[in-house]
């Protein structure tokens, strides 16, 4: 029997955007058409400040009215499911399958790694291959979770190895007996944190390795400027590859707010539902701002002041998902722990073939 889900990788607590007042005012967040009540850029721009403030601080912003009124009998419907998969073990299957299909349909959409990448869809016996134009090019590739290596292009061709991202959410007999909250929740905020979380570390890992391949690490000394952006955009753009995506931290959103200069050249997301699915905050110089301050603690991968320029997918890079995320039961004859649980895992190789299309920076104060 296949279950619906429906899990967020947020803390507990739920407040709905359409009921949120304005900051010092009783005039409503979000109008009926879902779009910011603002009344300029300026204003449009402290309010998703006001977002951002409240997701960090571990409430999980929403506009599904249905989420924010269901949580309760959520949790309750998740607790029944735990308790049949702890007597059944096709029950415990079926839940292991729904929940590995819930964290590959968050990692395709939130995570950065597979936004950033090309995605090569391998068939059975077919190894991950990536031609370039150019020879002797130095690649970086993904060997295991967070480690990288260089790699030399010989005959127009990276051979990209593949490895293993593994989770093992395990629920012990004894705290599903003592646990009142979400506890199948809790096992897919941590399945996520092993595999999304750990395909954007990897990521990242990657993009750091290429520093000083074709574009040097950038050190911007005291709060981000329009000027400052426009000189890290060059590092991507001077390679004649156009900038797509600019991924900061959620602190450089203090800077974007307080420096006129950006104002007016920032296109805010006006849409509540976009700001709080995507993470997308809006655009600049044809640049998509993408960051984490959506997410989960445990899940974000960027510390402060650290931002990153990224060319489009077909000059960067690739990746290769082979067979998607699988499940397996587990039961305490394999962990020596009374309990039920599954171990996940994919088969997948990361490349960033071209250095020039990505580059790093940290805003220190």
């Amino acid at each position: 029997m296949k279950h619906k889900l429906n899990l967020s990788e947020t803390a507990p607590g739920v407040a709905l955007a359409s009921e949120m007042k304005l900051p010092g005012s009783n005039s409503a967040l979000v109008g009926r058409n879902g779009e910011f009540n603002a009344s300029d850029d300026k204003d449009l721009m402290n309010v998703v400040a006001s977002v951002i403030q409240l997701a960090q601080s571990g409430t999980k912003v929403t506009t599904s009215e249905d989420e924010a009124t269901a949580h309760l009998q959520e949790t309750r419907t998740h607790r029944q499911l735990v308790q049949a998969a702890f007597e059944d073990k096709a029950e415990l299957t079926a839940l292991g399958e729904v929940l590995a299909e819930e964290i590959q349909i968050t990692s395709n959409r939130d995570g950065f790694m597979r936004r950033f990448l090309a995605r090569q869809d391998l068939e059975d016996g077919q190894i991950p291959t990536a031609r370039m134009n150019k020879k002797h090019v130095v690649g970086v590739v993904g060997v295991a979770a967070t480690q990288t290596q260089t790699q030399i292009l010989r005959d127009n061709y990276f051979y990209p190895p593949e490895f293993y991202i593994n989770a093992r959410p395990y629920i012990e007999q004894r705290d599903l007996q003592r646990s009142t909250g979400d506890i199948l929740e809790e096992k897919y905020i941590d399945a996520l944190e092993a595999i999304m979380v750990q395909e954007d570390r990897t990521f990242t890992a990657l993009a750091d390795r290429t520093i000083g391949i074709a574009n040097p690490f950038t050190n911007i000394v005291g709060a981000m400027t329009t000027q400052a952006l426009g000189n890290f955009t060059d590092q991507v753009t001077q390679w004649g590859i156009p900038a797509k995506y600019w991924l900061i931290a959620s602190d450089i959103w203090t800077d974007i707010i307080s420096d006129s200069s950006f104002v007016g050249a920032f296109n805010t997301t006006s849409y509540a539902e976009e700001l709080v699915q995507t993470g997308r905050l809006g655009s600049i110089f044809g640049l998509e701002v993408i960051s984490d301050q959506f997410r989960h603690e445990a899940h974000k991968v960027l510390g402060r002041g650290e931002m990153y320029m990224i060319g489009s997918p077909e000059h960067l890079g690739q990746y290769t998902d082979r067979g998607g995320l699988e499940a397996q039961v587990l039961d305490g004859t394999q962990e020596k722990i009374p309990g039920r649980g599954w171990w996940m895992t994919e088969t997948i190789s990361m490349l960033i073939a071209n250095a020039r299309a990505v580059a790093k920076a940290q805003r220190t104060a």
